[in-house]
C-alpha cells in the first residue's frame, strides 16, 4: 500500500503488506524488496527506507531526518531528532534510535544489536557481532559496542566516549565530561 498525504512527498511500496507513508514537503518513503516492510517519513525533507527483508520498520519523524532498516528481518530504525540519522541493517532484530538533534545511531552487522543516541550531536554504534548495546546520552557523546558479542557501551557525560569490543562481554561506561572509557578483550570493565 502507498500513501502520500501532503506536500511534494513521494512513496514507493512493493511486496506483500508493505506500506510507505510520506507527510511533509520533500519527504520520501520507500518499502521495497520484501514483505511487511513499513516506511514512514513525517518530517519535512525526511526520508524513510525499509528494504530487502521482512518486517523491517523505518520511521523518520523530524525535519531532515533519515531512517533506514533492512537487508535482514525485523530491523527497526527510528529518527526522531531534527537532522538525525538512524540505520538498522545487515542482520536481524537490530534496533537503531536517534532522538537528539543531529544525532546518529547505527545497529547491524549481526543480530540483536541496539544503538540509541539520545543527546544532541551524539552518536551510537552497535554491531560487528550479536547482542551488543551502545547508548549515547550526553551532548556530543559517542558510544560504540561491537567486534564481538554481548558488549555494552554507555556514554553519559558531555563529549564523553565509551567503547566496548574486540571480544565478548566487555562493558564501558563514560560519565565524566570529556572522558574516554575503553574496554576490550574479554570480560573487561572500564569506567571514567
Amino acid at each position: 500500500m502507498v500513501e502520500v498525504q501532503q506536500g511534494h512527498a513521494t512513496c514507493e511500496a512493493s511486496g506483500g503488506a508493505s506500506r510507505a507513508q510520506a507527510e511533509g514537503a520533500g519527504s520520501s518513503a520507500r518499502a521495497t524488496g520484501g514483505d511487511d516492510n513499513n516506511a514512514v517519513a513525517r518530517g519535512e525533507n525526511s526520508t524513510a527506507f525499509a528494504f530487502d527483508g521482512s518486517d523491517n520498520i523505518a520511521i523518520a519523524t523530524s525535519s531532515s531526518s533519515s531512517a533506514t532498516a533492512g537487508n535482514g528481518d525485523d530491523n527497526t530504525a527510528t529518527a526522531n531528532g531534527p537532522s538525525s540519522n538512524a540505520d538498522a541493517s545487515n542482520g536481524n532484530n537490530n534496533t537503531a534510535t536517534a532522538k537528539g538533534p543531529s544525532s546518529s545511531a547505527g545497529a547491524g552487522g549481526g543480530d540483536d544489536n541496539t544503538a540509541t543516541a539520545n543527546g544532541p550531536s551524539s552518536s551510537a554504534g552497535a554491531g560487528g557481532g550479536d547482542d551488543n548495546t551502545a547508548t549515547a546520552n550526553g551532548p556530543s557523546s559517542s558510544a560504540g559496542a561491537g567486534d564481538g558479542d554481548h558488549n555494552t557501551a554507555t556514554a553519559n557525560g558531555p563529549s564523553s566516549n565509551a567503547d566496548a569490543g574486540g571480544g565478548d562481554h566487555n562493558t564501558a561506561t563514560a560519565t565524566t565530561d570529556g572522558c574516554l572509557a575503553h574496554a576490550t578483550g574479554g570480560g573487561a570493565t572500564e569506567s571514567c
